[in-house]
């Protein structure tokens, strides 16, 4: 009898001893579970602030851009589709009057003028006329904007050294850089198709055949034809333009920058295939709110982007 009593003892005893041990782990786990969640959360808050860091420093708020995208902003569908279409438009002029031979030569023949000469001119017409014209005047009549509204419009109020010297070059080596993988694997074999519709190809005596056909104008038309391009396609596009679509919420910039590099019709195997860079267009007036960073931006694509592109794909400078 004491011997079952004293087996039973010792069994409840380990029993005991087993729970306890059992009890001791799970407070363990629990404990080492709540800490792991702490962390998490830490983890969590801290990749949040980040984001959020990394967001302010590209996204620049700007109070006037935003009260002036809401303003501009069209509602009817007939208007909708017109705006949409204003990206075109200059486009598919130039093609017509440029690329249609026929057209091309009646009208140098009618005005008397050498092709080169025909097509400086006609591209500081648009780019100048069209370009700055058109929107200032669409402001101060069809929107009734005083004068001295129009600048604040266009995001011409807020000049800044940094964002030309800082947040310009830094679009624009991003864009380089995230673009590179598209370029290396599209870039050439969309160029080389596009070049294979006769409709597509560049004319031969187009200025935008050759870089020096181009920068062979005359030096004051030449800076015409600079400040229309640089400032003048950024004050309809950017400026302008981008506000008037705000209606397509957040595919607006990425919208636009499509329209933008479909626009360049009297170009096309020269620009569709840099649909991936143009991206960074929208993005970065979309982020910086700046047209002197669009500006400066621009300025950069033109004159370095292509550049460096062909040297990195190893097709030399371009011609």
């Amino acid at each position: 009898m004491s011997a079952t009593l004293q087996n039973g003892s010792t069994s409840t005893g380990l029993l005991e001893t087993f729970n306890k041990i059992i009890a001791d782990k799970l407070k363990i786990l629990i404990k080492m579970n709540s800490q792991h969640k702490i962390t998490r959360q830490k983890q969590t808050s801290l990749s949040k602030l980040t984001y959020n860091k990394l967001l302010r420093l590209f996204n620049k708020e700007n109070a006037v851009y935003n009260h002036y995208e809401k303003a501009g902003k069209v509602k009817s569908t007939f208007k909708k589709s017109c705006y949409l279409v204003s990206y075109l438009l200059p486009g598919i002029a130039a093609y017509i009057l440029i690329n249609l031979e026929f057209v091309y030569n009646g009208l140098t023949a009618f005005f008397g003028l050498n092709g080169y000469d025909f097509q400086y001119y006609t591209f500081v017409i648009f780019t100048l006329g069209w370009h700055i014209a058109f929107p200032v005047l669409m402001l101060r009549k069809n929107d009734g904007l005083e004068w001295k509204e129009i600048p604040k419009f266009l995001s011409l109020d807020r000049f800044s050294l940094k964002e030309i010297l800082v947040a310009a070059p830094v679009a624009f080596a991003l864009s380089v850089l995230l673009s590179l993988p598209y370029m290396v694997m599209v870039y050439i074999p969309f160029q080389s198709w596009l070049n294979s519709i006769t409709i597509f190809q560049i004319p031969t005596y187009s200025i935008f055949a050759s870089y020096e056909a181009f920068y062979g104008a005359p030096v004051f038309i030449l800076i015409m034809m600079m400040v229309g391009n640089f400032i003048g396609e950024e004050i309809y596009f950017r400026g302008y333009l981008m506000k008037k679509t705000s209606f397509l919420g957040k595919y607006n910039w990425l919208v636009g920058s499509v329209l933008f590099c479909i626009y360049h019709l009297w170009q096309i195997p020269q620009t569709w295939p840099l649909i991936v860079p143009f991206l960074f267009f929208g993005l970065t007036m979309q982020l910086r709110k700046n047209l002197y960073t669009m500006i400066a931006f621009h300025i950069f694509f033109n004159l370095a982007g292509v550049q460096i592109y062909h040297l990195i794909l190893g097709l030399g400078p371009v011609q």
